[in-house]
């Protein structure tokens, strides 16, 4: 099922938001290369990723540092469990995210 979350406009490049849909936490991010939807929770100590900074592609946990590649959840690291994953889409500008 896809939820319409907020506008593009809305989420300013290189930052990131979370939000609640269907009980889960999922991380809304936005960098130069395009926007990302992953779980809000790093598999190395289920901090949460909301803040953490992102370089291109990848994302870093604020706690501890562990990277993700924002586009797969593979990390490299401090972890070998990747982050969940979702479908974004753009629609009339607005974001959607699917959840399966």
């Amino acid at each position: 099922m896809k939820h319409a979350i907020c506008k593009l406009s809305d989420l300013a490049e290189d930052s990131n938001k979370a939000f609640t849909l269907e009980g889960r936490s999922v991380l809304l991010c936005r960098t130069s290369a395009g926007v990302f939807a992953v779980e809000n929770r790093c598999t190395h100590q289920l901090a949460s990723l909301e803040g953490g900074k992102m370089r291109g592609v990848h994302l870093f946990c604020p706690k501890h540092g562990a990277r993700f590649d924002l586009r797969t959840g593979v990390p490299n690291g401090m972890t070998k469990i990747p982050v969940p994953t979702y479908p974004v889409s753009l629609k009339d500008e607005v974001i959607e995210i699917e959840l399966s």
